[in-house]
């Protein structure tokens, strides 16, 4: 059944958070500043001091469950109990769309979601939107060869990647080791017949796989503006933009080019 196109589509936006204050600050402010608002912002956390920073903001707020008994998995994965919290994010959701931002990541910018629920209105319910992360240096996930094939492989997809409707919440749970995100995903799209790939950076990623250690981000993101998707918007050094394959705002572009002159110069 296709969606009606003067639907108010609503939208969940599941974070995780644990001692991030600065992180979370900046995900938040990356919903917030969206030109489109009909966002219910579900979060859970795991301690008692997280309250401190949550409570300045309008967020629907759920406790989980720390005290999770180590179990050893047969094939030696490593254990990572806080990937069980989405599974209870998830059974916060009574309807609409679901999407996951985690503590330490933002939306690009402010019409990102804008741009999601146009896709959503053209297609159906029983479609997966994939589209791509931005690491800190630059990286960008799935890459071409991922959006050319259109496999869902391990280590090329996170879980802020993807929006699906309610409806398919049951059908796949989180596991609680490592890369769960990727086996939620691989489940997932069995059971959702159409998966539409998206080829474009909608979230950055502002930390390095921190592996549960509750590492914050710099309070220097936080201070970042998110980008006002203008005209201006396109002139504004953004790291992932090519120019001829060339990553022409990497600080690494130019770094190696001024290397290549000084050694030309001293030979």
């Amino acid at each position: 059944m296709k969606t009606h196109s003067n639907q108010n589509i609503l939208l969940n936006v599941l974070t995780r958070t644990s001692n991030r204050p600065f992180g979370f600050s900046n995900c938040h402010k990356s919903i917030i500043n969206q030109t489109y608002n009909n966002v219910n912002h579900i979060v859970s956390y795991d301690n008692e001091k997280d309250l401190d920073y949550l409570k300045l903001y309008n967020v629907e707020k759920i406790k989980v469950n720390v005290n999770i008994p180590v179990v050893e998995h047969k094939d030696g994965h490593i254990h990572a109990p806080y990937n069980l919290y989405c599974n209870s994010l998830l059974n916060q959701v009574k309807s609409g769309w679901i999407m996951f931002l985690d503590d330490d990541d933002n939306l690009l910018h402010n019409k990102v979601l804008k741009e999601i629920v146009s896709k959503i209105k053209k297609a159906n319910d029983d479609t997966i939107f994939i589209w791509q992360m931005r690491y800190p240096d630059g990286k960008i996930l799935p890459n071409e060869e991922q959006f050319n094939s259109k496999e869902i492989k391990l280590n090329t997809i996170g879980s802020c990647c993807i929006i699906f409707h309610s409806k398919y919440k049951d059908e796949a749970q989180w596991d609680q080791w490592k890369a769960s995100d990727f086996r939620f995903i691989k489940a997932l799209s069995s059971k959702v017949p159409n998966i539409e790939w998206i080829k474009k950076v909608y979230v950055q990623i502002n930390n390095f796989g921190d592996y549960g250690n509750k590492n914050d981000i710099s309070n220097s993101v936080v201070d970042n503006k998110i980008y006002n998707k203008n005209f201006i918007w396109w002139f504004l050094p953004k790291y992932h933009q090519t120019i001829f394959g060339i990553y022409i705002f990497k600080k690494e572009t130019y770094s190696t080019f001024f290397n290549r002159v000084k050694r030309k110069l001293n030979q």
